[in-house]
């Protein structure tokens, strides 16, 4: 039996911050929450299209391990953030976490990288999935520093992985979990856990089944505690699959969010998007809030249709808003510049953000922050609407026709095919060079080793006979780097034991006279022995306190001082 979410999203702007870099999806078999950083334009920049990169992925019946699609999207978002640096570089160093749980079956695939959280509430107990990648983790785990010290730490948001604009390729912490039916979840940014301890977070999500009371809990205490960061909640349940086709999704009220100038004063609400009926349409609203309503009051109506698109953006720019964000002079020019974003009117069909809005709409989901803006108002990463657009076509084509005619294909593809072609050609005598290259490095080497190695010596043994080797005493396999020159008539049992020792570890010399002489001077060494011996033998055994004194013969002695 397979399962499935039910699920609640919403995202705050705070109470500090001019603008939401958080995104946050959820649907029937994905959740994602992602935080953004990177300065005034590229934080909600790299949320939203680590997010809109990942919402094809909704959907069950995967082929294979699910985690590893969802790794490899994320992986493929963080390389399209780094094409929209290299196309506009003034969203050079923008970064994001990203934590997500796809289902895949009866189990939850989890992907993590950053400081954004996932909880999970069973009957057994309350847990914290995920790890912080933070330099206060990391301090925390190697016992550097007390839980309470972590708290005070001044670098406590100091973030050691993320996606986006870095060195380093991605490293992300993957799990694969059991799950059971009734278990809720809650995925957060840090804007969360900033000013709410965990025993609160447990305590909230204890207290209602509803979970968008849950999640409107959260925010709202974050709110009142002063919200210095953009916040975004994502609640989920874990259900039977099979109850999908008879749960009726009941409407929820749209909660307005509150803008702030620096000193707290309210400047005004906005609706977004927050309601999805059973057949994943959802209810969009969004008003810059009337005059009349500018003292704090709730407006009188609870809900509201959504107006004309156009009507809508006309209407937000003209107030220097949209969505409860105000944008500082020239981020707009910059978010709709060609070099990676595209706008076009809300209500063309061909435009990226009507192709992202009619793919999103064929199932039940909530979007929310930097990701439902870019959805809603057709400022879309063009790089991401291309992937989109490519990855959906591969999912709803099971057995594509091949094409028999090259020039069938787009004069644009084609073009493109034609050019690769060209580079790939170019790259040949490039790449012949270098392996020429390389070989012929290696081959001097290896020549060079072996004509030092020829003019090398040492005495040693060979057949229990002292001999002369040219080379060094080495060998790799049945590849020996010696050979023997001479081979003497020296018993390696008759001289003393500790030229014995010396020999048997090979002695070495500068060049083949000095064996020679290594040689004869092992000679005289046996033959003093064997005289030794011989005399000893000879000589009746001697009465006790007696000494024996050996004398050499004349030859022996010169020999020896030789």
């Amino acid at each position: 039996m397979g399962i499935a979410f039910q699920f609640a999203a919403r995202s705050d702007v705070g109470r500090v911050r001019s603008k939401n870099d958080d995104s946050g999806y959820a649907g029937h078999y994905l959740a994602v929450v992602a935080d953004g950083m990177g300065g005034h334009a590229g934080g909600d920049v790299a949320s939203a299209t680590t997010v809109l990169d990942l919402t094809p992925l909704d959907h069950s019946g995967f082929q294979g391990s699910a985690g590893v699609y969802l790794a490899d999207e994320i992986t493929n978002a963080n390389i399209i953030m780094n094409e929209l640096v290299d196309l506009n570089p003034r969203l050079a160093g923008m970064g994001t976490t990203c934590t997500a749980l796809l289902i895949d079956g009866e189990k939850i695939e989890l992907a993590h990288i950053g400081d954004s959280r996932a909880y999970r509430l069973r009957e057994s107990g309350f847990e914290q999935i995920t790890t912080d990648h933070t330099f206060v983790q990391r301090l925390l785990e190697e016992g550097r520093i007390s839980p309470e010290e972590a708290e005070k730490h001044p670098h406590k948001n100091v973030v050691m992985r993320v996606l986006g604009d870095v060195d380093a390729s991605p490293e992300l912490e993957l799990k694969s979990l059991d799950a059971e039916i009734g278990e809720k979840w809650v995925l957060s940014s840090d804007g969360l856990d900033t000013v709410v301890s965990n025993d609160e977070i447990e305590s909230i999500m204890r207290s209602t089944n509803d979970l968008q009371e849950i999640t409107d809990m959260l925010v709202n205490l974050t709110l009142d505690r002063g919200a210095p960061d953009n916040i975004t909640v994502v609640t989920l349940a874990v259900i039977a699959e099979d109850s999908l086709s008879q749960a009726v999704t009941s409407p929820q009220p749209i909660i307005p969010i509150r803008q702030y100038s620096q000193d707290g004063t309210l400047l005004g609400e906005v609706y977004p998007e927050h309601r999805v009926t059973e057949h994943g349409e959802a209810d969009v609203t969004f008003e810059p809030l009337d005059e009349e309503d500018a003292d704090g009051s709730l407006p009188t109506s609870k809900w509201r249709r959504r107006l004309p698109g156009s009507v809508k953006l006309r209407h937000a720019l003209s107030q220097g808003k949209w969505r409860g964000e105000s944008f500082s002079d020239g981020v707009l020019n910059m978010m709709t510049e060609s070099a990676g974003m595209d706008e076009r009117p809300e209500d063309q069909d061909d435009s990226s953000a009507a192709v992202l809005r009619k793919e999103l709409d064929e199932r039940p989901h909530i979007i929310v922050g930097a990701a439902a803006n870019a959805t809603n108002t057709g400022m879309i990463p063009a790089v991401t609407t291309r992937t989109v657009e490519r990855r959906a076509t591969l999912v709803n084509t099971e057995h594509p026709e091949p094409v028999e005619d090259p020039s069938e294909l787009p004069e644009e593809i084609r073009a493109m095919l034609a050019g690769e072609e060209r580079h790939q050609r170019a790259k040949w005598p490039l790449r012949i060079f270098t392996t020429v290259l390389v070989v012929g490095v290696l081959l001097a080497s290896v020549l060079t080793f072996f004509s030092w190695v020829s003019h090398q010596y040492y005495v040693g043994v060979n057949n229990n006979k002292v001999a002369v080797f040219s080379g060094i005493p080495q060998s790799v396999g049945p590849l020996h780097f010696y050979e023997v020159v001479e081979e003497t008539d020296v018993d390696v049992d008759k001289l003393p034991e500790y030229s014995q020792s010396l020999v048997k570890s090979t002695i070495t010399a500068q060049d083949l006279e000095e064996t020679k002489r290594i040689v004869n001077d092992l000679e005289t060494q046996a033959t003093v022995k064997e005289k030794v011996s011989a005399s000893q033998s000879a000589s009746p055994s001697p009465s006790p306190g007696s000494v024996i004194t050996v004398t050499p013969s004349a030859s022996a002695s010169e020999g020896s001082g030789g």
